[in-house]
């Protein structure tokens, strides 16, 4: 029988959790993306689920990331330029 808990998933305790809500297929579909706080290019994307409508998405995503957060007041973040992003 293989170990639960993976030794190399334990940054996800830490994580920054956000929401993405995409339209497809005539759905509504909700996934948590989970930022590593100290890595910020470490990043894991789970689907969670469809709805019908986009408000029940975005109070089933409200509830979910909630959840999920280690923190549920929201304070872990992650610095944005940590991404190199260029607007150019």
């Amino acid at each position: 029988m293989s170990k639960r808990n993976n030794p190399k998933d334990t940054w996800l305790l830490n994580a920054e959790v956000q929401t993405k809500i995409e339209y497809i297929f005539g759905r509504w579909q909700v996934s948590l993306v989970f930022i590593d706080t100290k890595d910020p290019k470490h990043i894991l994307v789970k689907k969670i689920n469809d709805f019908r409508s986009k408000r029940l998405a975005e109070i089933n995503a409200n509830y979910m990331q909630k959840t999920a957060a280690k923190d549920a007041r929201g304070t872990q973040k992650v610095n944005k330029n940590d991404y190199n992003i260029n607007d150019n």
